[in-house]
């Protein structure tokens, strides 16, 4: 297997046209020519998405010269033959409010590594790298980074990720916004929520009522913790429901109304 890391950079660059840009490096791709594929799916939700519809434009560059990326079909590419490292550089629609796709606002970004992250055929057991950047065109809060990946290093304006491979690089949901966010332990296991959007919420009640939820599960299966940490991602709004499980998350999506509220 090649042991090459890799890079994966996302910016949130235009907040209000929903557009993330992603750049993809690979060191020694395939020299008759690379190929990239896109899921069809996310795990947890069992139908067919098409994600690779939200991407907008996509162009490959190799010793700082364009070289030809063509379409095979409606989620794969493959590149010109190429012996040096490849730069792909490709930016993506994000509007879909749901917990299985991406969404990208002034408000918030939200994405699920499924789709917004194309996968380097030949190279799906290399550990990846992931580079977030914070917008620099948002004037509306200070936002803030909340997932399950393995942070490496922060610094102003952006974070550093590794995942173990390219199955666990999208089985990670990110929240970035200026969330509300509160910890609390299991079975000696740190747990966190973040709560995205308008709320008045009884933080105090809502956690104690999450320690007693999320330790009746784990005596209930045998109290066996499968994880080393477990974060729900949750967004707030006026009427809407949703939720999709992850290795060590959820994505949830409720109405204000069922969370407790201050007195």
């Amino acid at each position: 297997m090649n042991q090459n890391i890799v890079r994966y950079t996302l910016t949130p660059k235009d907040l209000h046209a929903h557009i993330f840009q992603v750049e993809l490096t690979l060191d020694n791709p395939n020299p008759l020519g690379q190929v990239f594929s896109l899921p069809n799916w996310i795990p947890g939700s069992y139908l067919i998405r098409d994600f690779s519809k939200h991407i907008v434009s996509i162009k490959a560059q190799s010793c700082g010269e364009t070289i030809a990326i063509k379409k095979l079909d409606k989620n794969h590419w493959i590149t010109q033959p190429c012996d040096e490292s490849i730069i792909l550089k490709y930016e993506l629609y994000a509007f879909d409010l749901s917990v299985r796709c991406a969404y990208l606002s002034n408000e918030r970004a939200f994405f699920n590594g499924s789709s917004v992250f194309l996968k380097p055929v030949g190279f799906e057991d290399n550990i990846c790298e992931l580079v977030i950047n914070y917008p620099t065109n948002n004037m509306l809060g200070d936002w803030s980074c909340a997932t399950t990946l393995k942070l490496e290093s922060k610094d102003e304006g952006f974070e550093i990720y590794q995942a173990d491979n390219y199955q666990d690089l999208i089985d990670h949901p990110v929240e970035m916004a200026d969330f509300t966010r509160f910890e609390f332990e299991v079975n000696n296991t740190p747990h966190a929520m973040t709560l995205t959007g308008q709320h008045t919420t009884d933080i105090a009640r809502l956690r104690a009522d999450l320690v007693r939820i999320c330790q009746y599960h784990i005596d209930f299966f045998g109290g066996d913790v499968p994880f080393d940490q477990y974060l729900f991602l949750t967004l707030v709004r006026t009427k809407a429901y949703g939720g999709l499980e992850h290795k060590k998350s959820s994505s949830l999506i409720c109405s204000r109304k069922e969370l407790p509220i201050e007195d």
